[in-house]
């Protein structure tokens, strides 16, 4: 796990990635913007396809595949809902290269952001889609989706085989602030149940938060434990970086 100071964080991704808790399995191929990054065999992280030739996620996860190539080339896999069987509707494409946003604090997790270049482009049908990014700004209590494959359960881990999704709410960025106090800034967005019992965690992290059919966020950090009351996740706040991402893929 990554952790901010002696607050009991997490970094969605870490070492075991994460997964969402109080969801269900997604409909088959529902999230055809998802992808899933690997070290080797080993599930790292989540990511979105915003672009034939580019996936955007959570520059921590960078950490996760440290010793593993990540520099080079390392797997991500298209179209795919159960980790463990092949029902031919997946692409596995290797990456040429991962570009950090260059103002990432690995410390605060400020700037949490990372675009991935395929080293061949995707092909796009209909279980493997490019995701609008979102330019607006979210409003507290817009509906959100959350998709992932992180840990279904919360301190103790369980990671399923399947993509899970969640629905849940943008907070209030006052609010979120009050909550996080130092921590939260213009670059995150918070989103979860206040009640607690939905969230994202352990293994979700790079995955897409999808509100209004666009990608509003990013999963990036929360408490240790996931899903508690009055504690949502955070997310990057992708409206503040469209004009990063568009730069990225014209220099690059």
């Amino acid at each position: 796990y990554s952790f901010l100071f002696s607050l009991f964080f997490f970094s969605a991704a870490a070492e075991e990635g994460n997964k969402v808790l109080g969801g269900k399995p997604c409909l088959p191929n529902s999230q055809p913007w998802q992808a899933a990054l690997f070290s080797g065999f080993r599930l790292i992280c989540g990511g979105t396809l915003i672009h034939p030739s580019w996936v955007v996620s959570a520059a921590h996860c960078r950490k996760s595949s440290e010793g593993f190539g990540f520099n080079s080339i390392f797997p991500v896999r298209l179209g795919e809902h159960h980790l463990r069987r092949i029902d031919w509707s997946e692409q596995l494409k290797l990456s040429s290269k991962a570009i950090v946003h260059p103002e990432f604090n690995r410390r605060t997790l400020n700037n949490d952001i990372m675009m991935i270049k395929l080293l061949t482009p995707a092909t796009l049908n209909d279980k493997v889609k490019v995701l609008d990014l979102s330019t607006n700004c979210p409003e507290p209590g817009t509906k959100c989706l959350i998709s992932g494959w992180g840990t279904t359960s919360s301190p103790q881990t369980k990671y399923p085989d399947v993509l899970q999704c969640a629905n849940i709410t943008i907070i209030n960025h006052n609010v979120c602030q009050s909550i996080y106090p130092d921590y939260i800034n213009e670059n995150m967005v918070c989103a979860g149940k206040m009640e607690g019992g939905t969230d994202s965690c352990q293994g979700d992290s790079g995955g897409p938060l999808v509100c209004n059919g666009k990608l509003q966020g990013i999963v990036s950090w929360g408490p240790y434990i996931c899903a508690q009351p009055n504690k949502p996740g955070v997310y990057v706040n992708v409206c503040k970086y469209t004009n990063w991402i568009q730069e990225t893929i014209q220099n690059n």
